[in-house]
Order: structure tokens, then C-alpha cells, then sequence
């Protein structure tokens, strides 16, 4: 097995908002500039530009896999996939059956219908950008019906995105991924496989987010057996590969709960094959309820920004390396994190750039005391941002 770099995302200018350069030919060549071996065609309610696409990619040897992002009566965007176009046509039939309006090119932009060598063959009239009459529930079921994997798009978006516009994801709903735009928050949870995908309507953003699969080859199958974990295909998650950028996502979580003190402190123990990370701050704290809502990665509200990204991302790293995590808090006296790591496992996180992590927190936000500390074989190093004001 190897690895297998997919952006499972991108429009072609079929698409209304997708770029007129979004061709065929380009963007294989613009997948190939980013490093991919895999791309997913997915515009909007439609599949007419798959299958040049496809072609255009079969000449570089660039895997394409067809697909197509529907949007339900609630405005929610779901990526269908598939192993080959038949599938996709039925979803097509479905959708175009179930999408009213015609498309205004002056109000929403062209729909151009492209051939493998770029050339416009023909336009789309119908309304792409918008919803179709279809609940969430029967666009997932339509795509399993016809073969496809179900993957909600963007869930970090407010626009579009089926927390943004739901509140939550419906129980049973039966996704087979939730897709992020932000790399960096692909690790929520177990809940769902998480990849992260461009979503590419530009050329220069295909392959700006991606997802590297361990897979046997590039293609449908092994895709949907790697988000199974079967067979010891798996995701390798990208982004938050050293521990720094979990520090800095855990003290913006302080600083959003309007911490005036935030204390960072790392233990590195190797003779006992321990690494132990504390940080805890003077914040407003939370109750046992709120608490446990800020260990979900999917809790939010329409009215309030999402909590707990922060802490789920490293509840997973502490037990992708054998450790654990725990969370103790009370209202109006702070909160405090701590993590273990094993420091012989392979998939314990490198430290990172600790220094640049520190001078962005205090940079940003002098208005906050920030002391850190590290303890690595008896010696200790200690910084208190009051020392420099």
C-alpha cells in the first residue's frame, strides 16, 4: 500500500460560481502542479463535465473520480462520488427532476458544457446554483440507491454546510464522511471520517486542501474501503501534524472564554515514556452540561460560533499515541486541559515550532499573560510574557 493524495472536490465552469478557466485540461494539469493523484468532479447539481474530465485526466494518468454536489430543499450541500458514471447519470436524472427554475447568466454567472480538450460544446440552463425539492435524507439516499459514497460538504462553513444550516446532524442520516474546508480541522472525531477538500471554483485553489489516503491504488474502491479502515487502508489526517498548532488552537479556545491568564506547561519524561501537556487559564469556565458539549466537535448553534474543535483535535492525537485527555472546569474559575502522549509510540506528534506558537499568542494578544514552561530531563525552561512588557 501507499499513500494517495485526493482533493475530492473541485467545479469545472459548469458550475455558475466556478471560474470559466475551470477546464478540462487545466484543471488536470493544475492537480498534477499541486502534487494529486486523485481529483473528484463535483459541481453543482449536475454531472455533464465529468466524463471530460475524466478523460483529460486518463492521459496524464490522474485518477478522476465522477461526482456531483446536490443541494437539498434546506439548502444543504452533499457531495455524491462514485466508482463510474452510470451511477452518477441516475443521480443526475433524479436531481434534474427534482431542480426547478432556469438559470439567469447575468444574476448567477455561465454553465458552460465543456469537452476533454476544452472546447464549449454547449451551455446549461438549468438553475445549478439552486436547491433542489429533495430533503437531505433522500439526497443521501439517492446517492447510496445508485452506488455512490454520501460526504457532507464543507461542514465548517456556515453557508451551506448541514450544521450551519440544520444546527446538527441528523441521527441516522447514514453519511459516509463529513468534509472539511479547513485543513486543519479535518480530526473532529470518530464520529464520521473527515477529509478536507478545496472545493476548488478557481484554478489556483485545486489541491489547496487535500486528503492523503493509505490505499492500494488511486481509485473509487480503495477510497471508499480507506474511509471503512479496512484492511489497514486508512486517512492520514494532514494538517495538525505537531503538537505547537494544538497548543494554539486550545489557547484561542482560553482567549475566546475571555481568559486574562493562560498557562502552557509541558513535561517530557523519557524514562517513563511520557509526555504530559497542561495548559489552563482564569476564564469563565463551564458547567458539567456545557462542558460536555465542548468535547463534541459537532455541537453549535445558528446564533453562536462552534465550540470544542479544539479539544477534540487533541483528545484524538493524545489516543492516536496511547494516551489520554481530560478536561476539568468550573464556572467562573477557568478550565483546565491535560493530555498524555507515549513518547516511543509512532504516532506521537513531534513538538513543532513551540517558540513561533508563543510569539503568535502574545503578539496577537498582549493584553493576555502567557507563562510557559518545559521540562525535559530535569532541566526546566521558563517564559512569562509579563517579563517583557
Amino acid at each position: 500500500m501507499g499513500k494517495v493524495r485526493a482533493d475530492l472536490h473541485v467545479h469545472t465552469c459548469l458550475s455558475p460560481c466556478g471560474d470559466d478557466q475551470m477546464r478540462a485540461t487545466a484543471i488536470v494539469e493544475q492537480a498534477g502542479k499541486a502534487g494529486l493523484d486523485m481529483i473528484g468532479i463535483c459541481d453543482h447539481n449536475s454531472a455533464e463535465n465529468v466524463s471530460a474530465v475524466m478523460s483529460a485526466g486518463a492521459r496524464t494518468g490522474l485518477a478522476v473520480i465522477p461526482g456531483m454536489e446536490v443541494t437539498s430543499r434546506e439548502e444543504v450541500h452533499i457531495l455524491g462520488l462514485f466508482g463510474a458514471t452510470e451511477g452518477l447519470m441516475d443521480l443526475q436524472r433524479i436531481v434534474y427532476e427534482n431542480l426547478p427554475g432556469e438559470n439567469d447568466q447575468e444574476a448567477f454567472g455561465s454553465q458552460l458544457v465543456i469537452d476533454e480538450r476544452d472546447r464549449v460544446v454547449g451551455t446549461n440552463n438549468k438553475l445549478l446554483i439552486g436547491a433542489t425539492t429533495l430533503a437531505v435524507e433522500q439526497v443521501v439516499g439517492a446517492i447510496h440507491q445508485f452506488g455512490g459514497l454520501a460526504i457532507a460538504s464543507h461542514i465548517d462553513r456556515e453557508r451551506f454546510g448541514i450544521i450551519g444550516q440544520l444546527g446538527f446532524i441528523p441521527e441516522g442520516l447514514g453519511l459516509d464522511a463529513v468534509e472539511v474546508a479547513n485543513a486543519s480541522l479535518r480530526e473532529w472525531d470518530y464520529a464520521y471520517p473527515v477529509v478536507a477538500s478545496s472545493d476548488a471554483h478557481y484554478l489556483e485553489d485545486v489541491g489547496r486542501n487535500s486528503t492523503c489516503f493509505v490505499v492500494e491504488e488511486a481509485s473509487f474502491d480503495e477510497i471508499a474501503r480507506a474511509l471503512n479502515f479496512e484492511g489497514g487502508r486508512r486517512i492520514i489526517t494532514g494538517e495538525m501534524e505537531d503538537l505547537s498548532l494544538h497548543i494554539l488552537d486550545i489557547a484561542e479556545n482560553s482567549i475566546m472564554a475571555s481568559a486574562g491568564r493562560i498557562e502552557i506547561r509541558i513535561d517530557e519524561d523519557p524514562a517513563n515514556d511520557l509526555l504530559t501537556l497542561e495548559i489552563s487559564d482564569n476564564g469563565r469556565g463551564m458547567d458539567e452540561e456545557t462542558l460536555k458539549k465542548a468535547l463534541d466537535p459537532f455541537f453549535t448553534t445558528r446564533t453562536t460560533r462552534r465550540v470544542g474543535l479544539g479539544l477534540s483535535l487533541l483528545a484524538q492525537a493524545a489516543r492516536q499515541s496511547g494516551g489520554t485527555m481530560d478536561v476539568t472546569s468550573r464556572p467562573q474559575k477557568g478550565t483546565v486541559v491535560r493530555a498524555t502522549f507515549c513518547l516511543s509510540h509512532p504516532d506521537c506528534k513531534p513538538m513543532g515550532d513551540i517558540a513561533e506558537t508563543m510569539r503568535t499568542l502574545v503578539v496577537a494578544h498582549p493584553e493576555i499573560d502567557f507563562v510557559f514552561e518545559q521540562k525535559t530531563n530535569g532541566s526546566i525552561y521558563r517564559f512569562d510574557s509579563r517579563e517583557i512588557q
